[in-house]
Parts: structure tokens; sequence; C-alpha cells
């Protein structure tokens, strides 16, 4: 599997087809990608994971322990 999302998979992201469209569509919901010098967007999987909530927990995510503190 690919680092960066394919073609199609940028596509059904974005719902665009062009380059142009494509940047837009990430730039209004605050995506973070880069573009090639062949002009084609990349987006990397491990973050397009993460944003569509599928990313691993790590250490930081754990909830932490409020039972010590007195609520009254």
């Amino acid at each position: 599997m690919s680092m960066f999302l394919t073609d199609a998979e940028l596509r059904e992201l974005t719902d665009a087809g062009t380059t142009a469209t494509q940047k837009a569509w990430l730039d209004q919901h605050g995506w973070t990608y880069t573009v090639s010098r062949m002009n084609k967007v990349k987006v990397l999987r491990a973050y397009t994971e993460q944003r569509m909530g599928m990313g691993k927990a790590t250490a930081g995510d754990v909830e932490p322990d409020w039972s010590h503190w007195n609520t009254a």
C-alpha cells in the first residue's frame, strides 16, 4: 500500500477530478497536502486515516484519571 492516497482515492475523498478542485476542497476543509513536481496533489494515507477517525491510539490519547478531583 502506498504512503499517499491514490488518484482514485483522492477523487473519492474530494469528489473532484482536477488538481485545482481537489486543492480547493482540501483547503476549504483544512487538510494538509503537498503538490508534486508533476502538479499532483499528495495526501498522506496515515494523515487521512487520522482525520477520518481511524488513527491508532497513542499514550497521549488516554483519558486522564479525574477520580481524585473533588466535585463538591
